[in-house]
């Protein structure tokens, strides 16, 4: 039985959840140490960790390992994908004014979502990831959101690894919208703690408003028994648009606020590794698993 489940990221689609899980394995032995859990961390068992893993759904028929459809700047949809590339875009030209274009390169259309594309892959965030492989993760974000069979098998996926000794749901950048749904829609009573890490579930309009259930009066729903929630966002991490989720989720009677942590991943905020180490993730496993 896995104690802990991860629900992984966007852009995963040609690993496997074997491979995540060492590295999921890893980064938690690390946090659980930092954070003062170190007998907890050399007791840990690969059996313990379990990476729900959701990516093969998202890879394309016949497609290698390591490509990726061939996605041009006009291949991002009107609508929910050019949305939020225009808000990812936005929070990295506030963190850095290099990236904003010449105002002669303002436009519309493609040429605008080019050239959003291009600062886009030159901030912290995206650094290194190629053109198509972000056009795809809007896609994957999207289809989430707006496509109910696709919504749905994936949270089976995640309920294929949820079993009676599952304390713990860990979700990572899209993982965390996939891991709040599963909890509110299947409401399994052993899970205690939700910890998501570099979540874009504050995103106004895109995401906060396009989940499933719907929030009412400003407020989402609470994501099912939990009785904890931690929120671990890295500072410059763009994805996690909105770092603080306390005042949007209502928690039920008896139950504390969302617990918000801001951290410093260095030169890569969006990381997995890098937030599964931190002394926050770290902390808050080890307080409900001991």
């Amino acid at each position: 039985m896995a104690a802990v489940v991860g629900v992984h990221g966007i852009a995963q689609q040609f690993r496997g959840g074997y491979q995540l899980g060492t590295v999921w394995f890893d980064g938690l032995r690390d946090g659980l140490a930092v954070a003062g859990y170190e007998p907890m961390a050399s007791a840990l068992t690969p059996a313990d960790v379990r990476v729900a893993f959701f990516g093969d759904l998202f890879r394309p028929p016949g497609a290698k390992a390591g490509g990726a459809p061939p996605y041009r700047s006009a291949d991002v949809e009107l609508g929910l994908e050019r949305d939020l590339l225009e808000a990812w875009y936005e929070a990295t030209v506030k963190q850095d004014l290099s990236l904003a274009p010449p105002q002669q390169a303002k436009g519309s259309g493609r040429v605008a979502a080019q050239m959003m594309l291009n600062r886009l892959l030159r901030c912290q965030t995206f650094a290194g990831v190629a053109q198509r492989a972000l056009i795809g993760s809007l896609k994957q974000v999207t289809r989430f959101l707006a496509d109910s069979t696709v919504k749905a098998q994936v949270l089976a996926k995640v309920d294929a690894e949820v079993d009676d000794g599952t304390r713990v749901v860990i979700g990572h950048s899209l993982g965390s919208v996939v891991a709040y749904e599963y909890l509110c829609r299947y409401r399994p009573p052993s899970v205690e703690l939700l910890v998501t890490l570099g979540s874009p579930l504050g995103i106004p309009n895109l995401v906060f408003d396009r989940l499933t259930p719907a929030p009412a009066d400003g407020l989402g729903t609470w994501p099912g028994g939990v009785t904890s929630w931690v929120n671990v966002a890295d500072r410059d991490d763009i994805v996690a648009l909105r770092k603080q989720l306390a005042g949007l989720f209502r928690p039920p009677a008896g139950v504390a606020a969302i617990y918000d942590h801001v951290v410093d991943n260095g030169d890569q905020p969006h990381a997995i590794d890098r937030y599964l180490n931190a002394r926050e993730t770290g902390s808050a496993l080890g307080h409900v698993l001991s």
